[in-house]
């Protein structure tokens, strides 16, 4: 079986300079950008993992345009990496997983800069499998642990039980973190953690996060107005209010105040990007905690209050604040 390795998670922007401007605000460091009038206009940022944050804007694939239709400007994809994007797809399709697009060349210049293909998730989640090639996006290297680190992306399914069964079935992603209950009449609420086999707390330390059963006052309101889809991107930091604060006096829009979660032992705040994705912050995680099930051990730290429902703050405008267009 084909082994994956997450690779970036890809958004997709209307406004390409006030989208980086907003995560840069928060921390993000811009790796590359590359621009070109009429032909694509491409762009990574990154913070404290190896996984990047990809920002595709105008003009988009014919996918992208039909993703937009449906779901608006938002995280479209997530990005894994093997090294044989053509044998990967042939297995995902021949295990009757739904193709996206069959594998093609990301040509610039004439060189092929990556081969990548797509399928869907069976609840219609975009999922990128891609080959690198004549290509080095550079990538940033974990400095203290505290500073902030992309830690994880989260997409939010009617079904937790089969999202589980499909990711690890189909894409080798092994459970790292496990906090869920069952529903009354059936099923399975809560969220797990899933991490491919490449994890390491060091420099790779990123999470597919799937939230399903029952939903709070954050994501909530987006799988009532989206259905399954990716919601939100999360970071960690040691100075979860400093974070929030900062971006906030920078003109990212607030989307709710820090608090302490007691279940989780960790202070969360959430703000909006430039698009209305939904920017989630939390405290460092002990390096260890995610390492557990690679060594065999998988802790469900269920309470029955964990909906804390935090007060939401609704977003005011579309329109860019000054602060990020300077």
């Amino acid at each position: 079986m084909t082994r994956y390795r997450f690779d970036h998670v890809g958004f997709i922007t209307e406004d390409m300079d006030y989208a980086l401007a907003a995560y840069r605000a928060l921390g993000c460091k811009a790796m590359e950008r590359n621009h070109r009038d009429g032909a694509h206009d491409l762009a990574y940022l990154a913070a404290g993992t190896d996984v990047l944050l990809e920002y595709q804007a105008p003009p988009l694939l014919a996918e992208s345009e039909e993703y937009i239709a449906k779901q608006g400007w938002s995280i479209e994809r997530i990005a894994l990496v093997c090294d044989d994007v053509e044998t990967a797809y042939k297995e995902l399709v021949d295990a009757g997983v739904e193709s996206a697009w069959a594998p093609e060349p990301f040509v610039v210049d004439g060189i092929p800069m990556a081969i990548a293909a797509g399928v869907w998730s069976p609840e219609g989640v975009m999922i990128d499998i891609v080959t690198h090639k004549n290509v080095h996006v550079p990538r940033p290297t974990r400095t203290n642990r505290g500073d902030l680190a992309l830690h994880h992306a989260c997409y939010l399914t009617p079904d937790l039980a089969k999202a589980e069964e499909f990711w690890t079935t189909h894409f080798g992603l092994k459970k790292s973190y496990d906090f869920t209950a069952p529903l009354p009449d059936g099923g399975t609420k809560g969220f797990i953690m899933l991490t491919d086999p490449f994890f390491d707390a060091a420099d790779h330390e990123f999470s597919l996060e799937i939230i399903g059963g029952e939903f709070d006052s954050i994501d909530g309101p987006v799988f009532e107005k989206r259905g399954a889809c990716f919601d939100h991107v999360c970071f960690t930091t040691d100075d979860v209010v400093g974070t929030w604060q900062r971006a906030v006096d920078h003109g990212v829009e607030p989307l709710s105040e820090p608090a302490y979660y007691e279940e989780y032992d960790s202070t969360i705040a959430w703000l909006y990007d430039a698009d209305g994705t939904h920017i989630e912050l939390m405290s460092t995680l002990p390096a260890d905690i995610m390492l557990d099930a690679h060594r065999g051990t998988c802790s469900n730290h269920w309470v029955d209050d964990w909906q804390r429902n935090p007060t939401v703050i609704p977003r005011q405008s579309k329109t860019p604040p000054i602060e990020l267009r300077r």
